[in-house]
């Protein structure tokens, strides 16, 4: 039951709830208890020759609050009631306490007769025993013992005082000290008690919490495995296709029979096979972008046009070789977001609607909401299940029928994951409804530019770009070989293939290559063309004394620190990510995108 209640119930209801669950537990005992010692007390007066009626009359009440007490204690125990229903369960068991109390304490008024000791030795040493006994059944919650307590002995000391006389009098100053004594006392058991369960409920917090943790790494372990096997095949196919045409190209270039278009028909089905590794190598890249807290927010007035419109042109191949219908409206809003995070979340969307789709259509859409801006992405697709709506921003979960159609494109099981992620760093939530085998819509609502479009009178900054896309593109056609001829690019990699494949596609561009292996060929190199280098290429991991950051202080040192340096590293790492921020360097991660090495050197500041 307390774990139950415990994430819903804060620690001062959950301890009320547990003092008033042991007040209920020994009320049986109590009820036994005390109709012996009712009954006992009842014989012994009718003895001392005190009224029949008032005795029975007295003995009557009792068994009936008795009955009360038990039964309360029984609907409590079946009821097993929620923590908002405890203050009220509390008050009942400490008024059903100050009853008995009121009824032992009637003693004193009912049978009070100075003038016969017996009798009056018998009340005193009834009120005392019960109130002892009771210090254990009603220990757990102080305010049950006080309230029984002070009914109970409280009229027998105030009798004994008016009575005047000595002996009474002492006897009444006797009474009350054993009143305080038994509180202090039953307070100390109650404190004890709350101290006690305040440690257990601690205790089984942490529990919790280590088994939350456990079953936490226990579902990324197998969402990590499920997603392996599904992702083998995907991964599987393009390398084999890249096995199977690296071979053809070379025989066909040994006998000779190689022409421009199939080279570029051999190329195009490489770089397709290559995308799809690369796609998947970059989602888990930004997933652990987002692990190490290293995407960093810079939030800005940002027209939406210019940013849907670049979203829109990532997919609108892929919907026209489907049939889809790809439809966009920005709205001519504008909103204050970062340009971003937000090109990150409406790629992801956009890319799932159309993998997800095989009719109908895609459509990208902004609303203005008075001071707010809702973005959306619908599709007329494959829709969820509405048992997988919950899970599917779990990194790695892919939905059942995903792969029930084996032409379309399958995915990693990360879009949803990152754009929800990336929602959160912006202060926003991702929302989603979805009707299976009908499509789905997802939105998100953002904060509108405070200045408005109309205050805009610049250009709009462009929005960024992921690697690759039509702006890399652009770049990279910009120049033709021997251009640039006096562009020289420093690349560090201590693997020889990748320095050959980097020195020929540098010289394809019409750029010199200077490749070197470690710190050592570097700074020669530096050494000998530091005036003439225009960029640098630096691998993070050359050898295990080295890593490219030194290679960038020394290329600091000896160029100077506005020497364009671009860390290119196949290692993900949070530590490593973190660290070539810290530097502030570009950071590229292998494989890197072509269009992407060219659009950064391109952008390089002239040689001095």
């Amino acid at each position: 039951m307390l774990s139950g209640m415990r994430e819903s119930a804060p620690l001062h209801q959950r301890l009320l709830q547990e003092q008033v669950r042991l007040l209920a537990s020994n009320v049986p005992a109590l009820v036994v208890g005390t109709l012996l010692l009712a009954f006992g007390t009842a014989a012994l007066l009718v003895m001392n020759a005190q009224p029949t009626a008032r005795v029975g009359g007295w003995l009557a009440a009792m068994v009936l609050l008795c009955l009360l007490r038990w039964w309360l204690a029984r609907v409590h125990g079946r009821g097993r009631p929620e923590a908002a229903q405890t203050q009220r369960w509390a008050r009942l068991f400490v008024a059903a306490s100050a009853a008995g109390g009121l009824l032992w304490g009637s003693l004193a008024w009912l049978f009070f007769t100075p003038q016969e000791p017996y009798t009056l030795v018998l009340v005193a040493m009834v009120l005392t025993a019960i109130l002892s006994s009771a210090t254990q059944s009603l220990g757990p919650y102080f305010p049950a013992h006080l309230g029984f307590a002070l009914p109970c002995l409280l009229p027998f000391a105030v009798q004994c005082l008016l009575a005047g006389g000595a002996q009474l009098t002492t006897l009444g100053v006797l009474v009350l000290v054993f009143l305080v004594m038994a509180e202090l006392f039953a307070w100390r058991i109650s404190a004890t008690i709350a101290g006690a369960l305040r440690v257990r409920f601690e205790n089984e917090a942490l529990v919790e919490q280590v088994t939350a943790q456990k079953e936490k790494a226990e579902i990324a372990h197998r969402a990590k495995t499920r997603f392996l096997a599904t992702a083998s095949h995907d991964l599987r196919q393009p390398i084999h296709a890249m096995s199977m045409f690296l071979p053809a190209l070379k025989r066909m270039a040994e006998e000779d029979r190689l022409s421009p278009a199939v080279v570029a028909t051999i190329g195009e089905r490489m770089q397709a096979s290559l995308d799809v590794v690369g796609g998947l190598l970059n989602r888990l890249l930004d997933v652990s972008r987002l692990d190490a807290d290293a995407v960093q927010v810079h939030k800005q007035d940002l027209e939406l046009a210019p940013l849907l419109e670049t979203t829109v042109s990532e997919v609108a191949a892929q919907c026209e070789s489907k049939g889809l219908r790809l439809r966009m409206h920005d709205g001519g809003l504008w909103v204050h977001s970062d340009p971003v995070v937000l090109h990150t979340i409406l790629s992801n969307l956009l890319g799932n609607a159309v993998r997800y789709t095989q009719q109908g259509g895609v459509l990208l859409t902004a609303r203005g909401r008075g001071e707010r801006v809702l973005l959306q992405v619908w599709d007329t697709g494959i829709g969820i299940a509405p048992d997988e709506t919950a899970r599917i921003t779990e990194e790695f979960f892919q939905a059942r029928n995903a792969h029930e159609d084996a032409s379309q494109t399958r995915g990693f099981g990360l879009g949803l994951a990152i754009a929800h992620r990336s929602a959160q760093l912006l202060g926003a939530q991702l929302h989603w409804r979805s009707v299976l085998g009908r499509g789905s819509v997802f939105e998100i609502v953002l904060p509108r530019a405070k200045s408005g479009a109309s205050a805009h009178t610049d250009t709009p900054a462009e929005p960024a770009t992921p690697a690759g896309h039509a702006i890399g593109r652009q770049a990279l056609h910009a120049a033709s070989p021997g251009e640039h001829q006096d562009w020289h690019v420093l690349v560090v990699d201590e693997g020889d293939d990748i320095l050959a494949s980097m020195t020929l596609l540098l010289r394809a561009w019409g750029w010199v290559a200077l490749p070197a292996h470690n710190l050592a060929e570097a700074r020669a190199i530096a050494v000998s063309h530091g005036q003439r280098l225009h960029a640098a290429l630096v691998d993070f991991h050359l050898t295990p004394q080295e890593n490219g950051l030194a290679v960038v202080a020394m290329l600091r040192e000896q160029v100077g620190a506005d020497l364009p340096v671009a860390i290119i590293t196949g290692d993900t790492t949070p530590e490593v990510m973190t660290a070539v921020i810290k530097a502030r360097l570009k950071l590229l991660h292998k494989p890197a995108a072509a269009d992407s090495l060219h659009a950064f050197i391109a952008t390089a500041r002239t040689p001095r």
